[in-house]
């Protein structure tokens, strides 16, 4: 889940002011300071990727929303800060992750629901249960990458298909509901695959790039569940200016001041 080549962009938005030492833990700033998360300092650590994923989320107020491989829960509570009102569930399979999520709460005020639980069996409280929205960023990697811990492992390695992974998602979507997922470009023909064994429709990429001479690495894909409406493949989200180093206006919209990816 966490993006290496665009992991510099957290660094910048996301500030550690207090850590500590009996927890291992870090209390950082993500949007500009509007959202506060208690994670990790050596497990799992959100970064950008979940940013842009939250702001690809078409949710209004009122509406449900379901995460699906929630962490700390930084996609939930970046979109509880641009959307009011949302009922929230975060899953995970990870228990040290949710509790976490569960600090997150008190820390943003937030009384967003986390539940435990693994996509391949059911889940009693979310069993049944359809959401206007339904969010993802599931581990992206195959082999093994680096020395990683336990917490990391999980976080990070594929251990199931993306095709019954988005099947899940797609069983908790309700009519006219969303589907919103962050996963790497290399993947997209995969993915649509899966998708068109689905009640998907209205399929929209969004590559997203470090600058214009870099090939995207990440995509985030966007689907309505029972839409007819053609496939989109929309230009690339760039990240960078032209010095390579400065964001763009949009970039810095959504990663500073919690802006959504549509907002013109």
């Amino acid at each position: 889940m966490i993006s290496q080549d665009i992991e510099a962009l957290s660094l910048a938005f996301c500030t550690s002011f207090l850590y500590n030492e009996e927890m291992t833990v870090t209390i950082d700033n993500f949007l500009g300071g509007k959202v506060k998360l208690a994670q990790s300092k050596e497990g799992y650590r959100a970064t950008s990727d979940s940013v842009l994923l939250s702001s690809a989320v078409l949710a209004k107020e009122g509406e449900s929303v379901l995460d699906v491989g929630t962490g700390n829960g930084v996609v939930l509570f970046c979109l509880a800060e641009r959307v009011p009102n949302l009922d929230m569930i975060g899953v995970d399979v990870q228990s040290d992750l949710l509790e976490l999520a569960l600090q997150n709460n008190e820390l943003n005020q937030q009384n967003i629901r986390f539940i435990l639980g693994d996509i391949s069996e059911k889940s009693s409280d979310i069993h049944g249960k359809q959401f206007h929205h339904v969010v993802t960023n599931p581990p992206f990697y195959r082999d093994g990458k680096g020395r990683l811990n336990e917490q990391q492992r999980i976080a990070f390695h594929e251990t199931i298909s993306i095709e019954k992974w988005i099947r899940f998602c797609v069983k908790h979507i309700r009519a006219g509901g969303t589907f919103t997922m962050i996963h790497q470009m290399e993947a997209l023909p995969e993915i649509l695959s899966a998708i068109q064994k689905t009640s998907l429709g209205a399929v929209e990429v969004i590559p997203l790039v470090k600058d214009l001479n870099t090939p995207a690495k990440r995509i985030i894909i966007r689907a309505k569940l029972g839409s007819k409406k053609p496939f989109i493949l929309y230009n690339p989200f760039v990240l960078h200016q032209s010095d390579g180093q400065s964001y763009t206006e949009k970039a810095e919209g959504i990663l500073r001041f919690g802006y959504a990816l549509d907002d013109k």
